[in-house]
């Protein structure tokens, strides 16, 4: 039975590994959200990271409301 988990924080790193390999999580997004969480178990994450996550998740929710809502 495999284990279902709910955030990419439960998943142990050597999990994450293997992740990165799995024909189901090749697809972009995955593979950038498994490679962040590992960098940032890794390495810890700066300030600047932080600003750079922030930046890169506000700017993909102003292109989902320009789809969604148009330019209002």
């Amino acid at each position: 039975m495999e284990k279902k988990y709910n955030n990419i924080q439960d998943v142990s790193t050597s999990n994450l590994y293997r992740m990165l390999e799995m024909d189901r999580f090749q697809d972009d997004g995955s593979q950038k959200m498994i490679k962040n969480e590992l960098k940032f178990r890794n390495h810890g994450m700066s300030f600047d990271d932080m600003i750079s996550v922030f930046k890169g998740e506000w700017l993909w929710v102003k292109k989902y409301m320009k789809i969604c809502y148009g330019n209002r």
